[in-house]
């Protein structure tokens, strides 16, 4: 059975049966092919926001810039108690 030749088959002998289904097939059909994607407000917002952020760097440049300086000037200094209690509360 082909649904585009609903008339001429066997199985839909009632022409009114035979309308109605073919009515519905239309409608669908026509209502498949209007489907459309939109993205809703939230999504369009979400969406720039991770372009913008793809599009920043990942290494914020005035820090490591601040830190370089500190260190070759001897400013920078950090404990020997503060490093091993971030290795220990890291690892375990």
């Amino acid at each position: 059975m082909i649904v585009n030749n609903v008339n001429s088959s066997a199985y839909y002998s009632n022409s009114v049966a035979a309308t109605r289904y073919t009515a519905a097939a239309t409608a669908v059909r026509s209502a498949q092919k209007s489907d459309a994607f939109t993205l809703s407000r939230e999504a369009q917002t979400f969406s720039d926001m991770l372009n913008k952020l793809k599009n920043e760097s990942d290494v914020r440049q005035n820090k490591v810039d601040d830190f370089r300086q500190r260190i070759a000037s001897g400013q920078y200094s950090v404990s020997a108690d503060k490093i091993a209690a971030s290795l220990l509360t890291n690892r375990y």
